[in-house]
């Protein structure tokens, strides 16, 4: 993490964005190359990286330091849950799978946008149990806040990966009533379009198209059109269908062993 070069093109594209933001002060536009905005991804992991870089020097360690800390987040999470309502052994288990996965190991000390997501997800899901089960209040106010940073993190996708599980979860345990009593759905929307509006305007305003490429190109027509040729900065999927399951695989070793 701190020696080793940043070695595929991902990692040296967010390095490079963050790099450039930290050089040029613009904090609001993405930008790759000088001048040209980069649409492809929401500023929150930049925003950690460029910060860190503020404080630490432009190195490999800076850029990649954001990544680590919220993958040690991650597992603190984890850990609080599983440790109140289970026991210290189910915690410790449960923080040492995931640490030890292919997937979560390397993206812990590598420059993606992949750990804020993932903090956002799992602080998502945790604080809305704790709203609904706990009646806590804070909790609540969690939730909604994990969303709102999730679309600065990596957009929209935040509200189908929280969404489905515990839609699943709320349907089979009827918990309905008690989910709209216990959570401030009015306030907590309004909280999110605090948080996330005003960059996705701000960046529309400055860069007109933007929000059709991102919303559009990059969360619908990248998934469903094979070959989508749209893509401004990579390959677009183009992989068999099921690959899914082999990737899941390869991410979980050693434990699919």
């Amino acid at each position: 993490m701190i020696f080793i070069p940043l070695n595929d093109s991902t990692e040296s594209r967010y390095g490079e964005i963050a790099r450039k933001m930290l050089e040029t002060g613009d904090w609001l536009v993405l930008h790759l190359e000088y001048g040209i905005p980069f649409w492809a991804k929401p500023p929150l992991s930049t925003w950690l990286s460029a910060f860190s870089m503020k404080c630490f020097g432009v190195n490999e360690f800076a850029v990649r330091l954001p990544g680590l800390l919220l993958s040690i987040g991650i597992l603190w999470l984890i850990w609080d849950f599983a440790k109140k309502h289970s026991n210290a052994i189910i915690a410790m288990a449960a923080v040492l799978i995931l640490s030890g996965s292919l997937y979560f190991f390397l993206d812990a000390g590598t420059v993606m946008t992949d750990p804020a997501l993932l903090f956002c997800n799992t602080l998502a899901m945790i604080s809305f149990w704790r709203a609904s089960v706990e009646k806590n209040i804070l909790a609540a106010y969690l939730f909604f806040i994990s969303l709102g940073l999730g679309l600065l993190a990596k957009g929209p996708i935040i509200l189908v990966l929280v969404g489905l599980p515990l839609f699943t979860w709320v349907l089979q345990h009827g918990y309905w009533a008690k989910i709209w009593r216990r959570l401030p759905w009015i306030q907590g929307l309004i909280l999110i379009a605090l948080i996330a509006f005003p960059w996705y305007f701000l960046v529309e305003q400055r860069t007109p198209g933007f929000l059709n490429y991102f919303i559009v190109g990059e969360h619908f027509q990248r998934f469903l059109i094979p070959g989508w040729t749209g893509d401004k900065y990579g390959i677009a999927h183009n992989a068999p269908w099921g690959m899914i399951w082999v990737y899941i695989i390869i991410g979980i070793f050693p434990w699919n062993l």
